[in-house]
């Protein structure tokens, strides 16, 4: 079973932490770019030198350290037989 989280919240820290929540997987990770899947969609945090400090999949909490540069949602993801035949 699947679980979603309805809210979420993000605090960013003079741009080297960032804490977020509501937080359903950590669908990527590496120095510059951590992708987390955050209500169903895909939240891209990109910098340098990141790496995630915390990981608690039953709370849905993560943290990361490093020089953040961006936070971007991306679209909603779709099933691929949804987008086949729409």
């Amino acid at each position: 079973m699947e679980k979603t989280i309805a809210n979420h919240k993000i605090i960013c820290d003079a741009r080297k932490t960032l804490q977020l929540t509501g937080v359903e997987k950590v669908e990527s990770s590496n120095e510059v770019q951590i992708v987390c899947i955050v209500m169903n969609s895909p939240l891209v945090i990109t910098g340098k030198n990141m790496h995630v400090k915390k990981l608690d999949v039953e709370q849905g909490q993560v943290e990361i350290e490093g020089n953040i540069d961006s936070i971007k949602y991306q679209a909603e993801r779709q099933n691929f037989f949804k987008r086949i035949f729409k």
